[in-house]
């Protein structure tokens, strides 16, 4: 991903824990597509408070169109191009809040307040994510997401995180957030292995 932020969509609902974006296409970007599950996206908020949140379910819908299509066999690709640039039900995104921020600080909590409706979600740059998976409190959040595939998600978010540095740094990054978990799970070995042999 580059580091110039892309806007991913607008809120479409909210709740402290999790919020769903709603957005018209996927967007193609240097090779990378936005949104991206683990990717880690930002809900910016009038007062100038950040939300932080990890990409765990995306859902295509059809509509009447595209139902069409499918019946009559179409197999134009102008026409399939254009319904899927085009689309009259936006692709539902949902994302886990793992944190908030103000000002310069970040916080690995749960924010006061959700993001409001059609509120502008952005992808995170590189720097952003670096700065945000500094410290390996928000492992903790993802753990005890209840309507998320936690494991799959935190495995997927900490490999984009890692891939967001440097390449030296990057081992290290990861050997430091598998002690983490394994203090966090020190009591379920069984998962702690599932996780860990996501990361390899």
């Amino acid at each position: 991903m580059s580091d110039q932020p892309i806007m991913v969509g607008r809120v479409l609902r909210s709740s402290t824990t999790n919020f769903s974006i709603g957005c018209t296409r996927l967007i193609a970007e240097q090779n990378q597509m936005a949104p991206e599950f683990g990717a880690l996206v930002k809900a910016l908020s009038s007062d100038g408070s950040v939300a932080y949140g990890l990409i765990y379910n995306e859902t295509i819908e059809d509509d009447a169109f595209v139902r069409q299509l499918v019946a009559a066999g179409v197999d134009n690709e102008e026409y399939i191009e254009d319904q899927r640039q085009n689309r009259q039900i936006p692709i539902v995104v949902d994302v886990l809040v793992v944190g908030f921020g103000r000002g310069t600080d970040i916080f690995h909590r749960l924010p006061p307040q959700p993001p409001g409706t059609l509120d502008r979600i952005y992808a995170c740059n590189n720097a952003e994510l670096v700065r945000f998976s500094a410290r390996h409190d928000w492992l903790r959040t993802v753990l005890a997401a209840a309507d998320a595939p936690a494991d799959q998600l935190l495995a997927a978010a900490l490999r984009t995180a890692a891939q967001a540095r440097p390449p030296d740094q990057r081992e290290s990054y990861l050997v430091g957030a598998g002690r983490e978990l394994a203090r966090l799970l020190a009591a379920d070995l069984t998962r702690l292995d599932g996780i860990l042999q996501q990361l390899r």
